[in-house]
């Protein structure tokens, strides 16, 4: 055997000693992050109770109503939402997602991601999502045939440990935020909405 032909045989067999390792450790890595990225908590609904005490609360000083759950079956779809406030001002539709570590999204993608620990989940945006759900909301009041009731469907974020990688733009709301936002004047305003008669079209 040639020294030449040695060096070649060398250098072919470290080549396939180093694919070897590379496989070895990247593809276990590799396999378990697909399988862990599924592994996230289903956390949307965690902490919205800390909303429903905030819309309770202010229900109650202010002779409006809560309804929880909602049921509204609209024409083309039905709304995803934990509770509806109903005043005078008309109908504030709140959407809690306790998703926790950080959360990325444009106000016109049709997906957003939460990142935990590296790992990553994709869900729908959760805007559309309320301006869908608001499109039912006001079907229901139409096969009521009640009219002029404005509607208004947010978005607050209850998870404790969340980072909002989000343009301010958006519309949503932290839990500090949502308590600063229902203390603003437009729920002070009287749109001659009948309280009792609205709610009871959601309540079933």
């Amino acid at each position: 055997m040639t020294p030449e032909l040695m060096v070649q045989i060398l250098v072919v067999v470290a080549m396939l000693a180093v694919f070897g390792v590379s496989i070895y450790f990247l593809g276990p890595a590799q396999t378990k992050k697909v399988k862990t990225a599924t592994s996230l908590p289903d956390d949307e609904h965690e902490n919205s109770e800390a909303v429903l005490r905030q819309l309770r609360r202010y229900a109650a000083t202010n002779d409006f109503k809560v309804v929880a759950p909602v049921t509204a079956q609209g024409s083309k779809t039905t709304a995803d939402l934990d509770a509806l406030l109903v005043g005078w001002f008309g109908i504030l539709g709140v959407k809690c997602l306790g998703y926790g570590g950080t959360i990325y999204g444009q106000q016109g993608d049709e997906e957003w991601v939460q990142e935990v620990n590296g790992l990553r989940r994709v869900f729908q945006n959760p805007l559309r999502c309320a301006e869908q759900s608001a499109r039912a909301v006001r079907d229901v009041l139409f096969q009521a045939k009640i009219k002029n009731v404005p509607v208004e469907t947010i978005v607050v974020f209850t998870g404790k440990k969340t980072e909002l990688a989000l343009p301010r733009s958006c519309g949503h709301y932290t839990l500090d935020q949502f308590t600063t936002y229902l203390k603003s004047t437009r729920f002070e305003e009287d749109k001659k909405v009948d309280v009792d008669q609205v709610a009871a079209a959601f309540q079933h």
